[in-house]
Order: structure tokens, then C-alpha cells, then sequence
């Protein structure tokens, strides 16, 4: 009986360690700043390429493990909220159901299909001359 429940304990943690977990980040895109935010210098690059402007600012910033057909909710701060469902994983590339939303306002409702430690760019709605984007990447 020992053996069972030591076997058990292992496989327990071993399915929880492997768990993928998901980062969303709440970015102001302008051109209007002084500087990009240290934390995005990873991203600005990329932001650059996809949306053209010059500077981005970290909003808000979460990460929550991603539990298979269970929602997860980030907030991000500034009133944006972002509920995501992991729907299937096949060979690393996660289908998630996700919803974006600003106090009681929806912004987006779709499924993306995303690749392991790759980052998504979702365009928000507009702040004056800038951008808000969301930024969501799946991490083993």
C-alpha cells in the first residue's frame, strides 16, 4: 500500500512541475516617451516591427500556471482583465480560448493557437496618439 501512495505522491508532483503557464503583459505603445521600459527589451524589438511605434511602457504584468479546460484570470491593472482557457496542446503549440476585457466592456473574444516561449501581440483600443497591446507568451 506504501508503494502505491509513494508512486502516487511522485506522479503527482511530476504532472504538476511540467505544468505550462501563461504571461500576459499590458503595454502602452508611443511615441511620445523618453524610453522603452527595461522590462520590455525583450519585446521591443518585435513591438517595433509589428507595430511601429518607438517607445513602449509596462502597463501590468501577470503570469498564472494553465490548467487544462479551467479559466484563468489576469489582472493587469488599469482596469484590463484577461481570462484564458487552454483548450488542447499538440507538440507544444497551445490553443487557447481567450477573452480581453476593460472594466464591463469586451474587447476581444477569440482562440489563438501559440507556440511555447513565443510571444502574441494583441492590438487594443486606442489612448490618444498611442496604443495599448497585449503581449502573451506560454512558458513550459
Amino acid at each position: 500500500m506504501r508503494w502505491i501512495l509513494v508512486h502516487l505522491v511522485v506522479l503527482m508532483f511530476a504532472l504538476n512541475s511540467q505544468a505550462a503557464s501563461i504571461q500576459a503583459r499590458l503595454i502602452r505603445a508611443s511615441n511620445n516617451f523618453k524610453a522603452t521600459d527595461a522590462g520590455l527589451k525583450d519585446l521591443a524589438p518585435k513591438l517595433r516591427k509589428e507595430f511601429g511605434y518607438k517607445y513602449y511602457h509596462l502597463l501590468g504584468e501577470q503570469q498564472e500556471v494553465l490548467d487544462q479546460k479551467d479559466k484563468s484570470r489576469l489582472n493587469l491593472g488599469e482596469g484590463f482583465v484577461v481570462f484564458v482557457t487552454q483548450k488542447s496542446v499538440e507538440k507544444h503549440l497551445h490553443e487557447l480560448e481567450l477573452e480581453w476585457w476593460s472594466g464591463k466592456a469586451l474587447l476581444v473574444k477569440t482562440v489563438v493557437k501559440t507556440p511555447e516561449k513565443r510571444s502574441i501581440f494583441i492590438k487594443g483600443p486606442g489612448v490618444g496618439d498611442d496604443w495599448i497591446v497585449l503581449a502573451l507568451s506560454i512558458h513550459e
